[in-house]
């Protein structure tokens, strides 16, 4: 899978990015929302691993931008802040943006999200 991981903290983007490819896929590390949603128009990705909080834009902004474009990848959205999901589950519905992990989170969990969604009958 071809996977754009949006995330602010380069640390964890880089590393999360970096154990992605070990384990046979294309990984793309973007530092900001803004430069996410960059990466989505003039490319397609399969997935989408995708902070809810960053600095510059929330990520669910950005992939309402991407769903109104036809260009969402299918989104996983990791979060430290599980309180304020709830007042954008409406939102996350809207868009078919339904797998979320919470932070801390083992690398196990993303595995198993991109392994459900690659499934057939996901897309």
């Amino acid at each position: 899978m071809r996977i754009l991981v949006a995330e602010d903290n380069h640390i964890l983007a880089t590393i999360l990015a970096d154990h992605l490819a070990a384990a046979g896929h294309e990984a793309v590390p973007a530092y900001e929302g803004r430069l996410a949603s960059i990466f989505c128009k003039n490319r397609d990705f399969d997935a989408i691993v995708i902070d809810f909080l960053m600095p510059d834009i929330y990520g669910i902004d950005v992939l309402e931008d991407l769903h109104a474009r036809g260009r969402m990848p299918r989104p996983i959205i990791i979060t430290g802040f599980p309180e304020l999901l709830e007042e954008v589950s409406p939102r996350l519905a809207a868009i078919g943006a339904d797998t979320v992990i919470l932070k801390p989170f083992i690398f196990a969990e993303v595995d198993a999200a991109l392994a459900r969604i690659a499934e057939p009958d996901a897309a």
